[in-house]
């Protein structure tokens, strides 16, 4: 018998993994992408070779399923581009005190 919180916990945890093929993510990063250093995103944030981001990018067949990302992954790259943001602004910054 699972405790109501080990229930809550159980759900969270289940729609942290759920796929979002929904989403088009390499849309949504299109004007990004030239100046992002995805290879860095994946390895830095990911601990993945740049081939496992660009497939949830384009959404390739992997194992005969169409691979997407999940809303922990989505949360993840968020918070990455957040923190990139966050670095090239303090650099800014210095440049110009």
């Amino acid at each position: 018998m699972r405790l109501p919180w080990e229930a809550g916990a159980y759900l969270r945890h289940a729609i942290s993994r759920r796929k979002r093929p929904d989403l088009d993510v390499k849309n949504i990063l299109e004007e990004t992408t030239e100046i992002l250093n995805l290879s860095y995103i994946a390895k830095r944030y990911f601990s993945k070779d740049r081939t496992w981001l660009y497939q949830r990018l384009n959404r390739s067949v992997v194992n005969g399923k169409p691979s997407a990302f999940t809303e922990a992954e989505l949360q993840k790259l968020s918070d990455s581009l957040n923190e990139i943001s966050h670095i090239i602004q303090q650099t800014s910054i210095k440049l110009t005190h």
